[in-house]
C-alpha cells in the first residue's frame, strides 16, 4: 500500500540488493554503500529525489488503525532498528516513519513523520530476538 502512493520508492524485500546497486550504487559514497550492503533487508523501503537536490530517504513502514492513532500510542521499533537508522542518518540518509492508517471504510492513509526519538518508543526485546541471544546464549528470560 505504501508502494502505492510513492512513485519511485523501491521495497528492498522485493528487489535484489545487486540490482539495486548496479543501477543506483553510483549515488553512494563507500561508507553508505558498505551500509546497505550490511542492512539491505533491514531497510523497509528506499527512495532517491533528485528535487531539488539528491537526497537519500529511508523509510521505516508501520500500519496502524484510525481507532489506535487516535489513542496516542506511539509506534514501537526495535533497538536494533533504532541503532540502524541513527547509524543511517549519520552517513547522510533521510529517514522517515511512514504510518499507513487504515481507515474503518476500508480506505487508507500514509502518513509521514520524521524518524526521531519522539516519535517511537522501543519495544522490549523478544524471547526469541538474535541480540538477546548474543547477551544471555541459552538464558531465560
Amino acid at each position: 500500500m505504501f508502494k502505492e502512493t510513492r512513485k519511485h520508492v523501491v521495497i528492498t524485500k522485493f528487489f535484489k540488493q545487486y540490482k539495486y546497486m548496479s543501477i543506483f550504487g553510483k549515488y553512494f559514497d563507500a561508507a553508505q554503500s558498505d551500509f546497505l550492503k550490511r542492512n539491505w533487508y533491514s531497510i523497509d523501503a528506499i527512495e532517491i529525489s533528485f528535487q531539488p537536490q539528491k537526497t537519500i530517504t529511508f523509510y521505516e513502514v508501520k500500519t496502524k488503525n484510525s481507532y489506535n492513532l487516535h489513542l496516542g500510542f506511539k509506534l514501537k521499533v526495535t533497538y536494533a532498528t533504532h541503532v540502524m537508522y541513527s547509524e543511517a542518518k549519520q552517513l547522510g540518509f533521510v529517514v522517515k516513519l511512514a504510518m499507513v492508517v487504515f481507515e474503518d471504510d476500508w480506505n487508507y492513509s500514509v502518513e509521514l513523520k520524521e524518524f526521531d526519538p519522539s516519535e517511537y518508543c522501543i519495544d522490549k526485546p523478544k524471547k526469541y530476538d538474535c541480540s538477546n541471544w548474543r547477551e544471555n546464549p541459552g538464558g531465560n528470560q
